[in-house]
């Protein structure tokens, strides 16, 4: 029985770490406030965005990689024998050599083309396929998915470590701003939740936004037990 036990050991081993192995492999994930470039077997490159998480999946056919969760932007080195598709919140991004940005969002996708061209399907729901030229972007969670002219360096800029608001909602600014924070900023309701924002902000850099709203909105910014900060209209007098 020992000899038999000796030989029985490493396989079950192997067989174990296969397991554990399998699930991670072509797995590539950043926690909240990273970011990282990840270079492909093929060429391509990807930029992860922060709490970030993508599967690549290459096969003699295609190259696929799921965003799971989270935004990337992709520069796709060109291989016309194999396009390269990105499959996010049932949206579909086919691409064979080209730059584009997309976002995961809870019931689809945002696409962003920076260079090139790509086709997106709107897969779970049907609705159709959209061809991109630069500086369009798609969100396939509206109503209305008809792409749009947007400013490709804004809707990219956080590749730049930078946050660019252009007469954005304070409120969707926030939100914003806390996808790279741990310990987040919490906006009281009221009207300062409609008033624009115009600026650019470093992202992970919570106190500078803070201050910055905090002064041009009359608002105060109250540190909060958990370690956040809550935005609140200024009582008057205070």
């Amino acid at each position: 029985m020992m000899p038999a036990a000796a030989v029985l050991a490493p396989a079950i081993a192997a067989a174990l770490a296969l397991v554990l192995w399998l699930p991670s492999r072509g797995l590539y994930e950043t926690e909240v406030g990273d970011q990282q470039l990840v270079a492909l077997d093929d060429g391509t490159q990807v930029k992860l965005d922060t709490d970030t998480r993508i599967r690549v999946r290459f096969a003699a056919g295609e190259r696929r990689v799921v965003l799971e969760q989270g935004q990337a932007l992709f520069t796709v080195a060109h291989d016309a024998a194999r396009p390269f598709r990105v499959d996010a919140g049932g949206a579909e991004v086919t691409a064979l050599g080209t730059v584009f940005d997309v976002r995961r969002e809870p019931t689809g996708a945002r696409v962003t083309l920076v260079e090139g061209s790509v086709a997106v399907t709107d897969v779970q729901a049907g609705a159709g396929t959209w061809r991109l030229s630069p500086g369009q972007q798609v969100r396939t969670s509206r109503r209305d998915p008809s792409p749009v002219a947007v400013d490709a360096s804004v809707a990219t800029s956080w590749t730049r470590g930078r946050l660019v608001f252009k007469a954005t909602p304070l409120r969707d600014a926030v939100a914003e701003v806390n996808r790279y924070l741990t310990d987040k900023i919490v906006l009281a309701a009221g009207p300062a939740s409609d008033v624009a924002v115009n600026g650019s902000f470093a992202t992970g850099d919570r106190d500078a936004f803070v201050a910055a709203v905090s002064d041009l909105f009359g608002l105060s910014a109250e540190p909060q037990a958990d370690g956040g900060v809550r935005l609140a209209a200024r009582s008057v007098g205070g």
